[in-house]
């Protein structure tokens, strides 16, 4: 079959009352050599009816019904397979791109020859209290016009504490996919986080376009916003023991600041996973985790997972049991939390403008 410019996965499981957004941002689109390869994971609730209701007689999209849920990873990579693209986007269901951001895509990479191209995106809230809860600030990442590798664009994002790992924002070439044999780690949350580092640090010309091309719903329900379980911290388990799988592999070729700054991602994840088991997981889910974990992996857990975090936080605790702590806030908390619930109010305003 004839091949397009880009390649939209959309992966569908239960999302309902906003695919037809998401489908009807990709109509719009000004640039039109794209096809949209939807694969829905056995949703329950008409998803992939309205879908393909949304879609009509476009013939840019495709429908791939799984036969048994597998989890967006599963979905993903069947996408993935199907693709005829130079590019890969990818899209989830409940959010949608302006109309302009395939065009400005594709123009910048085959401006710069690009392997892989970063945009910003702009998050807009279901409620008040998930603004509260789970805010997402694209905003403060710095501009960065020019073009390096990816292990490079890497460390000057985190050298600002600006690195983020969303899979769907960024555009990548499926040729460099395809070489590397990269695809979704399957069940897990969280994978994300492992497909980009897998992308990111085989890509030799990389790039950021900082504008808000995407845009991210926070709603009720999703992963950023569920309940913690014991899969979230696998999720960030697996992707850390697969990150430092390759580091280790490739350590001799890569740059000193890489490095470094690739082990204080890899202890940021980890710590995530550890305040996650110690806040939000039951003994009984513990338990069962464990059993599952060979004596190594456990060793390998409590050691960097379960035992930095709950040093981490003696120490925060110290902090807040401390008399000149306890004081300044007395003295600061009461303005600070007016402050904060003006300043929250107002924004929360402004991002749903």
């Amino acid at each position: 079959m004839d091949e397009v410019r880009v390649s939209v996965i959309v992966p569908l499981y239960n999302c309902a009352p906003y695919i037809e957004a998401c489908i009807t941002s990709l109509k719009e689109q000004t640039f039109a050599d794209f096809e949209v390869l939807c694969v829905d994971d056995c949703s329950t609730d008409g998803s992939l009816a309205i879908a393909r209701a949304s879609a009509g007689d476009d013939r840019r999209f495709g429908f791939t019904a799984l036969e048994k849920n597998g989890g967006q990873s599963v979905a993903r990579n069947v996408a993935l397979d199907q693709a005829r693209g130079t590019y890969i986007v990818l899209l989830d269901a409940d959010d949608y791109f302006v109309p302009e951001a395939l065009e400005k895509l594709v123009e910048r990479a085959e401006q710069q020859d690009l392997d892989d191209l970063y945009f910003s995106a702009q998050a807009f809230y279901e409620s008040k209290e998930l603004f509260d809860q789970v805010r997402e600030e694209y905003q403060n990442r710095p501009a960065f016009d020019g073009v390096t590798t990816g292990p490079r664009l890497f460390t000057y994002f985190e050298e600002h504490r600006e690195f983020l790992p969303h899979a769907p924002l960024r555009m990548v070439k499926r040729s460099l996919i395809e070489e590397n044999h990269i695809r979704f780690y399957e069940g897990i949350i969280h994978e994300d986080v492992l497909f980009t580092f897998q992308t990111l640090v085989r890509s030799k010309r990389t790039s950021y376009l900082n504008e808000p091309l995407y845009r991210r719903r926070v709603r009720s329900g999703s992963t950023m916003t569920a309940k913690h379980t014991v899969e979230n911290v696998r999720g960030h388990v697996v992707c850390v023991r697969e990150m430092r799988a390759w580091v280790e592999r490739h350590a001799d070729e890569l740059e000193e600041e890489f490095l470094r700054a690739v082990s204080r991602r890899m202890v940021d994840y980890s710590l995530i996973a550890g305040r996650i088991w110690l806040k939000d997981i039951d003994e009984a889910d513990r338990e069962r985790f464990l059993r599952g974990l060979s004596p190594q992996d456990r060793l390998a857990f409590y050691s960097e997972v379960v035992y930095p975090a709950s040093a981490l936080e003696e120490c925060e605790n110290d902090l807040r049991s401390s008399k000149t702590y306890r004081l300044g806030d007395a003295l600061l908390g009461v303005p600070r939390r007016m402050r904060d619930g003006i300043r929250g109010a107002k924004e929360f305003r402004e991002e749903q403008n």
